[in-house]
């Protein structure tokens, strides 16, 4: 089974409701937060992409950004804790172990770094 990831983008004119398609550029421009449900749907799924669009400076990951909340929707059957890669500046990427029972749902949200109009 592979992962998926369904973002959920509100703001401006931008509207991504339960999409496969990460937002564009222009329509990540006009918002401040961007939320998917990432499913590691089998133990074997070790990696998700959320791709923002956000086109952040290269200085981005050096001051921790995008800010990323996250909970689980799910609980897999053996605990995998999850760990994020902010190292580009339009995706994070989203890591979990390959162990057995470790399948689960998350919700991951991120915010822009504060700009005038947040």
């Amino acid at each position: 089974m592979a992962v998926t990831v369904t973002y959920n983008v509100r703001g401006g004119v931008s509207t991504v409701v339960a999409s496969t398609t990460a937002p564009t550029a222009a329509q990540a421009a006009q918002v401040q937060k961007q939320s998917a449900t990432v499913v590691f749907g089998a133990d074997s799924d070790t990696q998700a992409v959320f791709t923002h669009n956000w086109g952040l400076d290269v200085s981005a990951p050096g001051y921790l950004e995008p800010e990323i909340l996250y909970y689980r929707t799910s609980l897999p059957a053996t605990f995998a804790d999850v760990t994020f890669d902010i190292t580009s500046t339009n995706v994070v990427k989203i890591n979990k172990a390959n162990a057995a029972g470790s399948a689960q749902t998350l919700v991951v949200v991120l915010r822009r770094p504060f700009s005038m109009v947040q």
